[in-house]
């Protein structure tokens, strides 16, 4: 009976810190959407508005790839 006492408050534990787990890992994504959500509507509006270029023209990569020629 003791035994099994243990092995449920073991078990309990576990469960507690996996809980304690997810709830750092969701008040860690507010600060990560805020950080992520102004470059991603750059991006969007930047393709958006110049639908001719590419990604490549907003990284400035054009630039080092046409520098060899």
């Amino acid at each position: 009976m003791e035994e099994e006492r243990k092995k449920l408050e073991k078990m309990y534990q576990e469960l507690i810190e996996e809980d304690t787990d997810i709830k750092k890992w969701n008040q860690a994504l507010i600060p990560k959407t805020i950080l992520l959500f102004p470059p991603i509507v750059f991006v969007l509006t930047f393709l958006k508005i110049n639908t001719y270029k590419s990604i490549t023209d907003l990284l400035g990569l054009n630039y080092f790839l046409s520098e060899g020629k």
